[in-house]
Formats: structure tokens, sequence, C-alpha cells
């Protein structure tokens, strides 16, 4: 079975990723514009280039994997620069000279179709892990015998912040489909704000052995995409693995409007992002 999409993160691209959603649509309706990625803000490990990946839905019984965009116009503007992202291959978009600049709102603008989609989001400064580390655990009736990722880390004073966390084995990205996610891998500081939290695990479903190379990303997001990821996270847990009884899942709305036919609304999210990361290898 299908599930919702690739988990946007959105959160991301990466060399080595486990795929565990797909766009999708009800059957036989009009395939829709996906968009799938966002300016990201990485002081560690820095972007060579910032993507933008382009396709369109498909049907939620149909067994062909969506299509990638190819024609489109793609342009990203900071606030005083316009930046236009070239197709490079399978429906992705790069451009390796904007810059990812922290407190800057980021709008971007697609032709596709004779039709124009705009979107923006704005980023926002993510603070650093304290401390990174491994813990044991023995199986429980929810979770495999283990290693898994622990983090310590204070959250900014008087800010509200958005966090979302990625986690890596063997520098592969991968998410579970969980009614958890919505509460686990996505987090707001209602209840901690200005806190130094100890022990948080960014992703109770990933567990490691010995050997392994654990990593783990903290993003800022914003409040909308939080919202828009707690949606998601709550369709693609509760969908679940079987067909039987499950109703094919309503579409979670975008931040990029039609501006030309509006109920032709696209699918996915535009994002900005400010990341910080680390990474240990797995030892006794």
């Amino acid at each position: 079975m299908k599930q919702i999409l690739y988990i946007l993160l959105a959160i991301g691209f990466y060399s080595c990723e486990t795929d565990v959603t797909s766009d999708i649509t009800l059957k036989g309706s009009t395939p829709r514009l996906v968009v799938n990625g966002g300016i990201e803000r990485n002081t560690i490990t820095p972007l060579n280039e910032q993507k933008i990946e382009l396709s369109t839905s498909v049907g939620f019984l149909d067994k062909e994997e969506p299509a990638p965009v190819t024609n489109a116009s793609v342009i990203v503007n900071d606030g005083t620069n316009d930046f236009e992202f070239l197709h490079t291959s399978n429906g992705i978009y790069t451009n390796d000279r904007i810059e990812a600049k922290l407190n800057t709102k980021y709008s971007i603008s697609i032709q596709w179709n004779n039709e124009t989609y705009t979107g923006e989001d704005f980023l926002n400064e993510v603070p650093d892990f304290d401390r990174v580390y491994s813990v044991f655990e023995e199986e429980t009736l929810f979770t495999d015998q283990g290693y898994f990722l622990n983090f310590d880390a204070t959250d900014p004073v008087n800010v509200a912040n958005y966090y979302y966390y990625r986690v890596f084995k063997n520098d592969e990205f991968t998410i579970v489909p969980d009614p958890g996610n919505n509460v686990t891998i996505i987090e707001k500081d209602q209840f901690f704000d200005g806190k130094s939290r100890v022990g948080v695990n960014p992703n109770e479903e990933v567990s490691f052995e010995i050997g392994d190379k654990a990593g783990v990303q903290q993003l800022a997001i914003s409040e909308n995409y939080y919202d828009y990821l707690v949606e998601l996270f709550t369709q693609t847990g509760s969908q679940g693995f079987s067909l039987i009884g499950n109703p094919p899942p309503a579409s979670i709305r975008s931040n990029l409007v039609n501006i030309n036919t509006p109920k032709n609304r696209a699918l996915g999210y535009f994002y900005a992002t400010d990341v910080k990361e680390a990474s240990l290898v797995i030892s006794e």
C-alpha cells in the first residue's frame, strides 16, 4: 500500500535514504504538483547546493511511481535577490549560489503547465546539542533491544521554538510510519522553554548495534511547517500497513498556493531550516 508522502523532510536529500512513503491522491483524480525541498543552513556540514524536487501525485491504488517534473521554472527569493533553480535530473532542481541565512524569509515561485505556484517559509536559528551519546535498552513491547541515540540540549529562553529530528543509521536516513512520530521526531518547546533537557531520544524506532554509525540532526522549523508535519505524521502513522479498513488519507494542505487555479493546489512543502548535527560510532 502506498503511504502518504516522501517524508519531506522534506525533509531533505541524501545519497542513501530509505523511502517509506509516497505521495498519493484518490484514484482517478488529476495529478497534482508535488514539491519536496527548500533551503537548509548547515554550518557543520555545509551544503554545496540547495535542492528542490518536483514530481506529480499518483492515485491511491495506482502502481506507478510519481513522475518527475522536468519542465518547470523554479525561482527562490531571499528578500533581495532572485535565484533560478535549474533542472539537473529526475525532477531535481538545484542552485549553488543562494546563501542560507538566519532570520530570513524565503519565497518560491514555480511555473508549470501554464500555472504559477507560490509559497514561503522563514529560517530560524537552531541551538546546538550539549551532548550526544548512546544508551542500551532491553526489548519491550514497543521497541527492539539495542542501542538508541540520546542527546542533551538547552532550549533558548522566551523564544517559540519548533524542532524536527532526523536520525541516520550508517548514513541512511529512515522514518518508519508510526503514530508516535507526531510527538517524538517533531516537538515544540511549549513545556520546556528555556530549559535544559537530558536524555532525549529523537527517534524511538531506530535502534543500533555495536559498530554502527549513528547520526542525528536537530532542525529549527517554522510553526507552519511544524503544523504541516504533525498532520503528515498523524496520517502516515494511522494508516499502518493494511489496506483493509483504511480509507484513502486526505491530502494535507501545503504552503504552496496556485495563484491561477486555487483549487488545483500543490502538495508537499517548501521549507527553510537551520541544522545542527552530530554523529558517533556505537561501542560498549
